[in-house]
């Protein structure tokens, strides 16, 4: 079945529909139990995969260091049958306060050629009422997602006859089964005409950190304006003051701490990088970053059509590979790999998920590269990676982060050594 999907579905699929709808037909399919799921190797490796990379946040404990990345379910529609593809956690989103409809279609492009994507989506979303529901379902808190997003949808979504027949047909044929659960990430946007700098993230961490593991303050999207200029010193310092002291208000009413994440771009310069590092730094209570974002870069390298490539909008997918790689090995290195990272942009195997943890990452995030991989893609980067490290001579994923950096990555042995010893004495 996975081949099938992957070698005949997926490229049907991607050759004969546009990419929007080719999206809505992939979610579709995994809401319904359509796609692939995990299968172990036959034989079983040793490698410890599990981990707790927030130190805040012990509770917080990752299945597999193989996550989705915001932007594939970004209302929180198919949440427990993510997981039966194989990732250890789910990030939905983003998810901005109020229903919008993003920018105009066509939004969204294939560079088929480079096994890469252009999108303008523009934080397209049914708003942070509709995500509430759809949260509240999964946590089992009764939530009415659906008779919300119903509501919403009026203004938000064009009626699509195809989706409707498609729906009603996966319905039909669909086997009720329990769901198994992860790590969950809720992401959250700024509305395209809020005017305030920190209001719309404020508002999402109190409506929605409550059914979050953990919140990403995303202030990198391309596509928005002037978002990414909550990057800058000033404005990314006072942002994340206030998103902290909200956390913090949601925290004492809570038992769990809800690690917070600030996703940045790869377009910033070394001294623009610095400056987040020493922000992030300073600010008690920021607990990790993704990095990154799409970039607005065109690599001289792209094979594809020029009218794709000119396409105005964040390029992901393979193209992005390095480049993201690159900004990891950056913000690791200028925060002392004292800030855990996870990584995004062109993973589609194990190699370039292992180059992403070498350099830098605790975590890595897929979405791109199912377009052209197929989602058996989870499966088969969690074997590999495996492989990976096994044939290294390691036997845990945490014993290759930051491995291309020996000195930070030995003091930070030296330190977690130390830590460990003095908490087993009388």
């Amino acid at each position: 079945y996975h081949k099938f999907v992957d070698s005949v579905a997926t490229p049907f699929i991607r050759n004969f529909t546009d990419p929007e709808t080719a999206h809505t037909l992939a979610l579709q399919s995994v809401k319904n139990n359509l796609a692939p799921r995990y299968y172990e190797p036959s034989k079983n490796g040793s490698i410890t995969t599990t981990m707790a990379p927030f130190e805040k946040a012990p509770h917080l404990t990752f299945p597999n260091p193989v996550g989705l990345a915001a932007g594939f379910d970004k209302d929180g529609i198919a949440i427990p049958e993510l997981f039966t593809l194989g990732f250890g956690f789910v990030e939905i989103g983003s998810v901005t306060p109020l229903a919008q409809p993003g920018n105009p279609k066509p939004r969204i492009f294939r560079l088929k050629n480079d096994k890469g994507v252009i999108n303008r989506y523009g934080f397209n979303s049914l708003g942070g009422k509709v995500a509430e529901g759809h949260l509240q379902t999964f946590r089992g808190l009764n939530g009415n997602g659906g008779d919300k997003q119903s509501e919403a949808s009026k203004d938000v979504e064009e009626t699509n006859y195809l989706n409707t027949v498609w729906n009603y047909v996966l319905e039909m044929i669909t086997v009720e089964e329990e769901k198994p659960k992860g790590v969950l990430g809720v992401n959250l946007g700024k509305n395209k005409l809020s005017t305030e700098e920190t209001a719309d993230y404020e508002h999402g961490i109190k409506e929605l950190g409550p059914y979050a593991d953990y919140i990403v303050i995303n202030i990198s999207s391309p596509n928005t304006p002037g978002l990414r200029n909550l990057q800058q010193l000033e404005p990314l310092r006072r942002l994340l003051q206030c998103c902290v002291e909200s956390r913090n208000k949601l925290h004492s009413k809570n038992t769990a701490y809800i690690p917070l994440v600030v996703k940045i771009a790869p377009d910033l310069s070394i001294d623009e990088m610095k400056d987040i590092a020493t922000v992030i730094k300073e600010t008690k209570g920021v607990d990790g970053l993704i990095v990154s974002n799409t970039t607005n870069s065109r690599p001289s390298t792209l094979t594809s059509p020029s009218d794709v490539v000119t396409q105005t909008g964040g390029l992901s997918g393979e193209p992005l590979r390095d480049l993201s790689t690159e900004c990891i090995r950056q913000m690791y290195r200028f925060t002392d790999g004292s800030i855990p990272i996870i990584g995004v942009g062109g993973v589609g195997d194990g190699v370039s998920a292992y180059e992403k943890l070498k350099a830098g990452a605790s975590l890595v995030q897929v979405y791109s590269m199912m377009v052209y991989e197929g989602p058996g893609v989870v499966t088969r980067i969690r074997h590999e990676l495996s492989d990976l490290i096994a044939n290294d001579g390691y036997t845990s994923v945490e014993d290759v982060i930051g491995r291309d950096h020996d000195e930070i990555f030995w003091r930070r042995k030296e330190q977690a050594l130390k830590s460990k010893y003095l908490s087993n004495l009388p």
